[in-house]
């Protein structure tokens, strides 16, 4: 594993607890991605970015070919969390539509490639803003980012996710609901300490779930300009 072979300022070596076994990785790769192994005499880099650490992201380069690898976090997990399998599956069904994300590559179930599942999509080249002031940016500029950013969520909302294959993604109706009871058992399961202000809002949230809770949609779980990579110069 190399330091930075990108030369990008937001990735670095990989962390002690999320390194893995780069010969398991680049001999699966070059079994199951088409295209991977054109250079044969090339060997597998690989870095970490700084963010996106719910599940951990890799950089990957093998000669002149750039990928990028999400996968679960080692250790044990909350249950339901780091679902990258049902990650592949919407990035997947987006990119069929012509909407902006990475083309995904491949999903990996097996666990002795690298210890977890993980899936790798295209490299895509552009900026990442990691202050929200955006500095460097002209005014004019600043607004434009952030109107292409709400239009981008205003065009993800208004997608069907029926049209997306995507209808038996979730559970269906009572979202909210189950939302609230979902996150106060998480609370509840990693708590170190008693907080009643947490006991008080949960109870709270339960009992002023909105009227209707049975509309279903596809919505973004963290939308933030940190989280977006815009084109390497134009405001797209």
């Amino acid at each position: 594993m190399k330091t930075n072979p990108s030369g990008d300022s937001d990735i670095a070596e990989v962390l002690p607890q999320h390194k893995f076994n780069c010969r398991s990785l680049e001999a699966y790769l070059n079994q199951h991605l088409p295209g991977f192994g054109a250079e044969p005499e090339t060997k597998l880099t690989v870095a970490q970015y700084r963010s996106g650490q719910s599940n951990p992201t890799f950089y990957l380069q093998k000669g002149f070919q750039k990928y990028v690898l999400r996968k679960k976090p080692p250790g044990s997990l909350l249950p339901k969390a780091h679902k990258i399998d049902r990650e592949c599956k919407v990035q997947k069904a987006l990119f069929a539509t012509g909407f902006p994300v990475p083309k995904p590559l491949l999903y990996c179930s097996d666990t002795s490639v690298i210890g977890t599942e993980f899936y790798v999509m295209e490299h895509v080249q552009g900026r990442i803003f990691r202050d929200f002031t955006i500095p460097g940016v002209s005014p004019a500029e600043r607004s434009a980012l952030y109107v292409a950013m709400i239009e981008t969520l205003a065009r993800l909302h208004s997608l069907n996710i029926h049209s997306l294959q995507l209808g038996g993604y979730g559970v269906g109706a009572g979202y909210c609901k189950r939302q609230v009871s979902t996150w106060t058992k998480q609370y509840e399961a990693a708590a170190h300490q008693d907080i009643p202000a947490m006991s008080q809002l949960s109870d709270w949230l339960m009992q002023n779930l909105p009227e209707n809770d049975n509309e279903e949609n596809l919505i973004h779980g963290d939308f933030r300009l940190d989280n977006i990579v815009f084109h390497p110069k134009e405001v797209l």
